[in-house]
């Protein structure tokens, strides 16, 4: 004789695909606070050859470029006694002597920086920024999930980023040197740049969030508007579309540095 199980039971039973991926994503992205740029950023550890660790943050290169000054504020969490997280900036050095100490890709917006060792933060392993070959598994229409500061915005008083959603909006999206960018269909604000990008249902190894792209901004359309015989005014018209650059060029980036240092 079969036996039907309730529907509720079903459904109480099946976890929900990627929840502690997210979570593993918003631990260990970060608001970058400067009086002249405020956005999002990622820690990537990662192992060089003879298994020692560096940790690296990744976000757009206008993000550095635009701060001014030799220092920027990293907003992290600390752990409180009661279980509770607080909200605990760290300064971070920028630039030595006016010189810039994050390194950059050379065709994309898109810069590391190192943190000093003495900086202990939540981050992803390595492994977590997908490669090359992990694209074929990436379709048109895959949901994603972002993690960001929109308009500056904290998701609440500890300083953590704001979880969003959207689908992959863009076709193709290989070879990824010819589509450097693709579209995510969800709204990019100002504080977004550099914030990572996951699969909603893929995961990395270990089960882990698979990081396949990074905000870069928003797609807009400009319209030229004749005002006058010498007056011409441009206007800017958000899609409410992000821009993503892939996740394999951060992989690029950070083998690079890790060579050079």
């Amino acid at each position: 004789m079969s036996c039907r199980l309730p529907l509720l039971f079903i459904l109480l039973a099946t976890p929900a695909i990627g929840s502690e991926a997210a979570e593993q994503l918003v631990l260990a992205t970060y608001k970058l606070a400067n009086p002249s740029s405020t956005a999002t950023g990622l820690a990537v550890r990662h192992a060089r050859t003879g298994g020692e660790e560096r940790t690296y943050l990744l976000t757009a290169r206008h993000v550095f470029d635009q701060m001014e000054g030799d220092r920027f504020q990293l907003i992290d969490r600390e752990d409180r006694p009661d279980g509770t997280y607080g909200r605990r900036e760290r300064s971070v050095p920028l630039r030595a002597g006016g010189e810039p100490l994050w390194k950059t890709h050379s065709q994309h917006d898109l810069a590391l920086l190192r943190l000093p060792d003495e900086l202990e933060v939540e981050a992803l392993p390595f492994a977590a920024l997908a490669k090359a070959e992990e694209l074929k598994r990436i379709h048109t229409g895959d949901s994603v999930r972002l993690a960001v500061f929109p308009e500056r915005s904290e998701a609440n008083g500890a300083g953590f980023s704001i979880l969003r959603g959207g689908t992959i909006a863009s076709y193709p999206l290989v070879p990824h040197r010819l589509h450097a960018i693709f579209l995510v269909d969800t709204t990019a604000w100002k504080g977004d740049s550099g914030g990572p990008v996951m699969h909603a249902k893929l995961t990395a190894p270990g089960d882990g969030p698979l990081v396949i792209g990074f905000v870069r901004g928003m797609r807009n359309i400009t319209d030229t508007e004749k005002e006058s015989r010498f007056v011409e005014r441009k206007i800017d018209y958000p899609l409410g579309v992000s821009e993503v650059l892939h996740a394999v060029f951060a992989r690029e980036l950070i083998e690079k540095t890790a060579e050079e240092d």
